[in-house]
């Protein structure tokens, strides 16, 4: 048996195939703030969600804001119950998984936790081998990196894993323009190698 809770190969967060799935998503934009970006999250005829839009750079009429042009979709928090926000526990796996299909922006990937600064994210490129077909993308979890209102922070500490509270994607790359990328599905995963961070040896199949 491996571990005292047994080895797990992955951990559904996230599944984007039908219009109630997508009640799930919260959409947000730089038009939030007064912005002209436009996003969509909409299920395809294919039966995935595609989070697609148009990236304006012209700034709002407040001159307080000093850049525009951002969109981003998230998973909305589970409802608290009396013994606080329902979690996913990601500490038993590697990766966070992607199943998607995108163009050639560059996107992010954004994991909160339940932490004490609620602004806190956890970010990392998400990096596509073949813009315009589909394609598992596996990120280690331990790659991720502390940011707060889009900054690096200088003190990174480690992700909260067993207490991952949203994720999702989003496009900040200053190019003004359309963009697509097409969700599947999002998963904590190992491989039969891994164990959370530790290696795994796989049990021989019995002859």
């Amino acid at each position: 048996m491996d571990g005292l809770r047994g080895w797990q190969k992955e951990l559904p967060m996230a599944t984007l195939k039908t219009e109630k799935d997508l009640e799930q998503w919260a959409i947000g934009s730089d038009k939030d703030i007064g912005g002209f970006s436009e996003a969509s999250l909409d299920i395809t005829p294919e039966g995935s969600a595609k989070f697609h839009g148009h990236i304006s750079l012209d700034l709002p009429a407040n001159q307080e804001i000093k850049q525009s042009g951002y969109a981003a979709i998230r998973t909305i928090p589970k409802a608290q119950t009396l013994f606080g926000t329902p979690c996913w526990d990601t500490s038993l796996f590697r990766y966070l998984a992607l199943h998607v299909k995108g163009d050639k922006r560059k996107y992010f990937v954004n994991i909160q936790t339940d932490g004490v600064v609620k602004t806190d994210l956890f970010q990392h490129r998400l990096f596509l081998r073949t813009p315009g077909q589909w394609e598992t993308v596996m990120i280690p979890f331990k790659d991720f990196i502390l940011t707060n209102n889009g900054m690096i922070q200088e003190d990174q500490i480690e992700m909260f894993r067993q207490k991952v509270k949203t994720v999702g994607i989003s496009l900040m790359d200053r190019q003004e323009g359309p963009f697509s990328i097409e969700i599947d599905w999002i998963k904590a995963m190992n491989t039969e190698f891994t164990e959370g961070d530790m290696d795994r040896i796989p049990p021989k199949e019995k002859a």
